[in-house]
């Protein structure tokens, strides 16, 4: 069930370069142990990226594949990452208008960062947009037969893009940026490049220019091809300054050899769950035919039962029972009798798993599954707590399946209980895993970092590092400074200390910063924040989250008119929330040629399904209005904004609205509009946030406006350089929540955008 992959060196994932530590200097290795008779870890499985699919509907409801013409991939190097723009163009030779929803797997690993699509000959860049706004102006925009898309997360590394419309006899072209790491082979590093796709069909034109140059350039290429091209050595230690912040990354993998280790005993006796919830009817074949190996994997004189998990979680009958061909068999064929179906009770299996325990001291817990609970406890901290206090003594070890796995969560229980976790995507993953099951795996835990003060780190997993793999640090200095000044990471052994920080010299690159939030944005959905301050630390670092999603609207005009602020024709490292400058806030960002301060919109209630609304104005100018299902308190209304003259005074106006009706009938009734040029005053007040420590709560209101507020958007830069946009929370009143450590030194400056454009400015200085 497991594809097999041809043997070949590059398989090797892991870094195998060591770096002078302490311990080289104090200390010889202890004759006692060999690093090369130890197991290592199961190696992080790589999957390099695809290409991608698009499935298309017609106006009859029928599916089908749209024709995928050619694939071009830009990439550079980024320190031990790449920076690829993938150009997917589509061919509709039908006659019809079509509607597709374009996948795409991305790399392990890798940050999806930009997406822009062909619209009349020019690309259109895309927006970073909270999730739930953008899904509402793509179906506005839909309804109104214009020419969006929309790009959401889907699951595990699959992203989808909803397009429309797909004309007749046209492409449809479309470009997705991400960062994706390099594979590593040993101390070498190579960009990596798939062409299968969902279809399974050979590719019929693949172009590849890396660093500049074209290295591949073919048509008709095979969907089982896999290309590789050699990278430059990247530094152990990567930097990038920017005006909100020094960032770094810190490769530690030490030097085995040159670590004393002491071997610890295995378990012998097992409880083995099997997840047998719905997630896992695709991934129970790999699962099953895993359990086998895995069983016939345990120590030598193991004993062990098995569980299913669900719902409930079952033991089977058979009790604890020797490892021979039969009981695996019998096993296997427990498993096998339950139909994946319901949700998924981690907590319910450790629960058991601690029952039948109690009375076997010498245990471990293996897990089969996608190690993500959607019933009972759900949250990491419930179920780490439920381990430390029923299964204290038992390490958790755990095979993951799937496209969506919960490697956090496994990473955790196997931390706490000195266990041991990997994502089963091949064979090899699976033989290289179930070898570590009968002897222990070298590691050195309790790692302590300091930094200088104002400085943070974040990591990629627990504070720990096994043999065969490494700890990777996200680091984040003010700005200016040295983001590794005042760092240190160390691990004490056998009484001594080892020094872990790479001594290699710094490598200055890009995406740096972005690594760095990507992390943080994961850091914060772990603690459960709100999602206010997800989506802000998604925007403002411009990477995508389960929380935001990239919209491509036909023109500037429509960004404008949906208050989506501009920033993806900017520096695409520009670290601000918004693309609007804030010294500049006339308007002309927005959109020069078309819309201006003091420019007034017309709302007109008719029904949503009414064939046409067109304005009337009295300078003798008609304009087609748009649904807006946002408009009138979320009632929803049709909308037109226009230009108005620049002598036109202040004060409310006549004009005509015609609305024809889905039954064919024309209503025609007067609708009242305001020229406003006056900006919107602004209140401001800024506390510590009584929920998250170190963040301050800012809160900005139009005073006296009620739901007569006129305030429709309101951002600020702090003494960092930060721009956060803040988030309505009812008529005139926006607030955010901004880290403590952006708002000291300086001076706040709040801008707040009313209906019309015009602007308030007020600014706050800060102790």
């Amino acid at each position: 069930m497991f594809p097999l992959a041809p043997a070949r060196s590059s398989m090797a994932l892991l870094i195998a370069v060591a770096f002078g530590c302490a311990a080289q200097q104090r200390s010889e290795p202890d004759p006692r142990v060999s690093a090369a008779s130890v197991a290592e870890a199961a190696p992080e499985p790589f999957e390099p990226g695809g290409v991608g699919s698009l499935e298309t509907r017609g106006n009859v409801g029928d599916s089908s594949q749209l024709r995928l013409g050619s694939v071009s991939v830009k990439a550079l190097q980024r320190g031990d990452m790449a920076e690829l723009e993938v150009t997917h163009t589509f061919q509709n030779d039908s006659d019809s208008v079509l509607e597709g929803t374009f996948r795409f797997p991305l790399p392990d690993a890798a940050l999806l960062t930009g997406l822009s699509m062909m619209i009349d000959g020019k690309p259109m860049e895309g927006e970073l947009v909270e999730r739930e706004k953008a899904r509402k102006v793509y179906e506005e925009i839909v309804d109104g037969m214009q020419d969006p898309a929309l790009l959401e997360w889907e699951h595990g590394s699959v992203f989808k893009m909803r397009v429309f419309p797909i004309e007749a006899r046209h492409d449809k072209v479309v470009t997705i940026r991400y960062l994706s790491p390099l594979r590593r082979t040993g101390d070498k590093l190579e960009l990596v490049q798939a062409v299968r796709s969902s279809s399974g069909e050979a590719l019929p034109a693949l172009s590849i220019d890396w660093q500049g140059k074209r290295v591949f350039d073919e048509q008709h290429v095979a969907a089982d091809r896999v290309l590789s091209f050699p990278a430059k050595p990247a530094s152990a230690v990567l930097r990038e300054q920017r005006p909100d912040g020094a960032y770094a990354v810190v490769r530690v993998s030490p030097d085995w050899s040159r670590v004393p280790v002491i071997d610890k005993p295995v378990a012998k006796t097992w409880f083995v769950v099997v997840d047998t919830s719905r997630s896992a009817l695709e991934e129970q074949p790999r699962q099953l035919e895993a359990l086998g190996v895995a069983l016939g994997a345990l120590p030598k004189g193991a004993h062990f039962q098995v569980v299913s998990s669900d719902l409930d979680a079952r033991p089977a009958s058979q009790g604890l029972v020797p490892v021979t061909p039969e009981t695996i068999v019998q096993a296997v064929a427990f498993a096998k009798s339950f139909t994946p179906d319901g949700a998924s009770d981690l907590g319910r299996a450790l629960e058991l798993v601690s029952e039948l325990a109690k009375s076997e001291p010498d245990s471990a817990l293996l897990y089969l599954g996608d190690c993500e609970p959607t019933w009972g406890l759900t949250q990491a901290k419930d179920l780490l707590a439920l381990q430390k206090r029923q299964l204290p003594t038992t390490p958790f070890f755990s095979m993951m399946f799937g496209a969506s796995v919960n490697d956090d969560l496994a990473a955790e229980l196997a931390q706490h209980s000195g266990g041991r976790r990997a994502r089963v995507k091949r064979r090899e993953d699976l033989e290289a895993f179930t070898k570590t099951l009968a002897s222990s795996v070298p590691l050195l835990d309790h790692i302590e970092i300091q930094t200088a003060p104002g400085s943070e780190v974040l990591t990629n997993g627990p504070l720990s590092i096994e043999k065969g793999r490494e700890l990777l640090l996200l680091v984040k200095a003010p700005a200016g400074r040295d983001p590794l000044a005042g760092l240190t990471v160390k691990a004490k052994v056998g009484g001594q200390e080892l020094d872990l920080l790479p001594r290699s010299a710094p490598q200055d690159t890009t995406g740096v910063a972005r690594r760095f939030g990507a992390a943080f944005v994961r850091k914060l959905e772990k603690s459960a924040s709100p999602n206010p301050e997800i989506v802000s630390a998604s925007l403002n670092y411009g990477v995508m989250s389960k929380l935001t999603s990239f919209l491509v609207l036909e023109s500037e005009e429509a960004y404008a008119r949906f208050a989506i602020a501009r920033k993806s024709a900017q520096a695409a490292d520009a670290p601000r929330v918004t693309g609007a400058n804030l010294e500049n806030t006339d308007g002309t960002e927005i959109s020069a040629d078309r819309i201006q301060p003091g420019d007034p919109e017309i709302y007109v209630d008719a029904a949503r399904d009414a064939l046409s609304v067109k304005v009337e104005f009295p300078f003798g100018q008609t304009k087609t209005a748009s649904y807006d299902p946002e408009a009138r308190g979320g009632q929803g209304a049709w909308m037109v904004r226009f230009l108005v003259a620049r002598d036109t005074a202040e004060g409310d106006y006549d004009a005509l609205a015609h609305i024809q009706h889905r039954d064919g009938r024309i209503e025609t009734k007067k609708v009242r509009y305001t020229v406003d040029n006056t900006a919107p005053e602004l209140d401001i007040k800024l506390e510590p946030s009584s929920r998250q420590p170190g963040l301050m709560l800012l809160t900005v209101t139009q005073p006296g406006s009620g739901p007569l507020s006129d305030l429709k958007r309101v951002e600020i830069r702090t003494p960092a350089g930060t721009v956060y946009q803040l988030t309505a929370i009812r008529w005139g009143t926006f607030r955010a929540f901004i880290p403590s450590r952006e708002l000291s030194g300086g001076t706040l400056r709040v801008v707040g955008f009313d209906q019309a454009l015009n602007h308030g400015v007020k600014e706050l200085p800060l102790p």
